[in-house]
């Protein structure tokens, strides 16, 4: 299995735990969850770098999907996660998540 291969099976691997986790969750519940958010938080930053890692060749496979903007979610998080706004990260995790392992199947 070549690299790109495994990345993309990561990266679908990770959005359905995003969605696994999240399912049934109001944003409520999510904010009062600490253990939830890291987990999310952290599902998320790896489906960001799972992304930029990818081949320029295996992006363009997927071009429907915005690797620029999972990219740029990771590095908001690791870099700015004194300033995490969990309704964006709720808002990911439960649309932008699954739109993303639709299109990557």
């Amino acid at each position: 299995m070549d690299r790109d291969s495994i990345y993309l099976e990561e990266i679908k691997e990770f959005c359905r735990k995003v969605i696994g986790f999240t399912a049934g969750s109001g944003y409520e519940q999510f904010v009062g969850d600490e253990k939830l958010q890291l987990a999310v938080v952290k599902l998320i930053e790896n489906i960001g770098e799972a992304s930029k890692r990818l081949s320029p060749a295996a992006r363009s496979q997927y071009s429907a999907v915005d690797w620029t903007k999972a990219a740029a979610m990771r590095d908001r998080l690791v870099h700015d996660y004194m300033d995490v706004d969990l309704a964006i990260v709720f808002d990911v995790a439960t649309h932008e998540v699954p739109l993303l392992l639709k299109s990557l199947q």
